[in-house]
């Protein structure tokens, strides 16, 4: 025993460790799991039904299991205000909320009539909602979409901010989080893309609230607080998105009104990305941007190069007007920015090397052998205006809502600033300036391999 305390005082901080472990062990072993006092939120869906908000929490259910999937749970919560709905679907869960893994957030479309950012003010400074979570929006209820999502996940282990990631990083090089959203929110311009999923049932509706590219989906009955779990299901993938199948069992409150909800959502839904894209000034919707209007925008980034460009009705030695289809392999751009006689002139050189891959006779595709064919005169004109037919109807489209998203904005200021600003200060409308700014669009067209 006297070892043991000589063995103490000189080195105290034995006791010290003895000591720890006796008073926090305990407790570390029998206390409950921080998952059983707050929900962890992996995806949040915001609607607005008439004048009230229902906001969607997608949250993750820790749960043991053989097959390594995740449980997650659709909970919904109701209220005049984004607070409101916050605290009912607090409520209803019986934990609190935490956002901090939340990837994505859903709006839609009606959400965006309005100035959407009031809406996400709240979750962002309240709820501390990341901002570099993924900012999409969709046909239907945001709702409707995360608990589709859900069995899309356990289907095809396949999640949504997966889905629109693909999108920025291989179909427009835009940033779609939070973060850019506010960015391009606060900028001189006001202007920004996020992306569009389109959620669609078995029988091509879009929903019983959804619409098409002007309408946005809406829950007309059911309670203020309710919670859908999904189950596992048929699925499948299709153009690049995926399909499942909706399966899901509504809470004790309300089950009748739940068994309707239930009822609507069942049967196979398809959530598609075809690549479009939602375009935003002031926070309001003003346009939706197809695959063509995004490949006319990375046509001016530096950062990627166009995936392909087919033209139709071309003239050959053995067929006559077959369709031909070219990735783009590398593309050189330059952008400059100079003033004439008081005009703005925005031009961009633009060198593409491209290379045929596929050639399209009506009858069959030909993929064999089209590396040998050589970009001929006739082959070049057609492709440089195919190009700038696009490049001028995604001009119109930012021309009309005064929504600069291709950094003209930016380039003036860089490089022209003292001219640029006497050239703002002279306009009647500052917003309307890309109306006065002339684009100069030089192609440069070879063939690559």
């Amino acid at each position: 025993m006297k070892k043991v305390i000589n063995a103490i005082k000189k080195y105290p901080f034995i006791l010290i460790l003895v000591l720890i472990l006796v008073v926090f062990t305990p407790y570390s072993l029998f206390s409950p799991g921080q998952s059983r006092k707050r929900a962890v939120v992996i995806a949040i869906g915001l609607d607005k039904i008439e004048n009230e908000y229902e906001i969607s929490f997608l949250t993750f259910i820790p749960s043991p299991n053989q097959e390594f999937q995740q449980s997650n749970s659709v909970v919904s919560g109701k209220g005049s205000s984004v607070s409101e709905a916050v605290l009912d679907a607090q409520l209803t869960l019986g934990k609190d909320i935490g956002l901090s893994h939340a990837k994505t957030t859903v709006v839609n479309e009606r959400m965006l009539e309005e100035d959407i950012s009031s809406s996400l003010d709240y979750l962002m400074r309240v709820v501390s909602l990341p901002e570099n979570t993924v900012f999409v929006c969709t046909n239907t209820t945001a709702k409707e979409l995360l608990m589709a999502t859900d069995s899309l996940e356990q289907n095809l282990g396949l999640k949504l901010d997966q889905l629109v990631s693909y999108n920025a990083n291989e179909v427009y090089i835009t940033d779609t989080s939070l973060e850019a959203f506010y960015k391009g929110y606060y900028s001189p311009t006001k202007s920004s893309l996020i992306g569009y999923i389109e959620h669609v049932k078995e029988d091509g509706s879009q929903s019983e609230q959804g619409g098409g590219q002007n309408q946005s989906g809406s829950q007309s009955s059911g309670c203020s607080q309710e919670t859908s779990q999904s189950t596992s299901s048929q699925g499948g993938q299709q153009g690049g998105a995926g399909s499942s199948e909706q399966n899901s069992s509504a809470g004790s409150s309300g089950q009748s009104e739940n068994e309707k909800q239930r009822g609507s959502l069942q049967g196979q839904s398809q959530i598609l990305n075809k690549g479009d894209a939602v375009l935003l000034r002031d926070g309001q919707k003003v346009a939706l941007l197809d695959v063509d209007n995004l490949n006319s925008i990375n046509l001016l980034s530096t950062k990627r190069s166009l995936d392909s460009i087919t033209i139709s009705d071309v003239q050959t030695e053995d067929e006559k007007n077959v369709d031909m289809t070219f990735l783009v392999k590398n593309k050189v751009v330059s952008i400059k920015t100079d003033f004439q006689n008081n005009i703005p002139l925005f031009v961009a050189n633009i060198n593409l090397g491209v290379q045929l891959s596929e050639i399209d006779t009506k009858a069959q595709k030909v993929k064999q052998n089209v590396q040998n064919t050589q970009i001929t005169e006739e082959i070049a004109k057609k492709l440089e205006q195919k190009i700038k037919s696009e490049f001028s109807q995604m001009l119109q489209i930012i021309r009309e809502n005064k929504a600069d998203v291709i950094g003209v904005y930016d380039s003036f200021f860089t490089h022209n600033r003292k001219e640029f600003l006497k050239f703002l200060s002279s306009l009647d409308d500052r917003e309307n300036f890309l109306n006065h700014v002339v684009f100069m669009l030089n192609l440069k067209i070879q063939q690559d391999g």
